[in-house]
């Protein structure tokens, strides 16, 4: 599966009105009607998946193929240390201070603001042995600061970039 290319996101939220983030790799467009809904998971424990369940929001960054689009990705893979969000540009919380974080500067293409699915019987969490699937409704959709054509990709442990088109429609 590694040889297999992923898009590449970084999921935000906030616990406590502390700001919690991550990359990933397993975001998937579910459906686009009625609403559109998105899916990922998440091994826990986690801190993020903490924040998500807890909140019921989070945003999704999509993130732009190339190296401003790592240097956002990258930042997010070390865990949610004191000082992960230092130095970005980011809204942080709204005026409440319990919004999830909005990434703002270079390397973000689109952000989606989201909210757990409320369907039951799992309200838009089912676990997995050890991992969460997490599926999402997108409530509105924020273009980024950098319009590149494709998002930011990830296959055989290294961050890449959508080739040359093999075959024309």
């Amino acid at each position: 599966m590694r040889l297999l290319p992923h898009s590449v996101v970084v999921c935000t939220s906030t616990h406590d009105q502390a700001p919690r983030a991550m990359t990933m790799s397993s975001f998937t467009s579910l459906t686009l009607s009625p609403t559109p809904l998105i899916s990922f998971n998440i091994a826990t424990p986690s801190r993020t998946l903490d924040a998500i369940t807890q909140s019921g929001h989070f945003n999704i960054h999509i993130m732009s193929g190339d190296e401003l689009g790592v240097q956002v990705a990258d930042r997010f893979t070390r865990g949610n240390t004191d000082d992960v969000f230092e130095g970005l540009d980011y809204d942080a919380g709204g005026e409440t201070g319990s919004a999830p974080p909005l990434l703002r500067g270079d390397g973000v293409m689109y952000a989606l603001r989201c909210r757990l699915l409320r369907d039951e019987p799992t309200g838009g969490v089912m676990r997995v042995r050890d991992h969460v699937i997490v599926v999402g409704e997108v409530v509105e959709m924020i273009p980024g600061s950098c319009g590149k054509e494709f998002g930011l990709a990830y296959a055989d442990r290294k961050y890449r970039q959508v080739g040359r088109v093999i075959a024309r429609d």
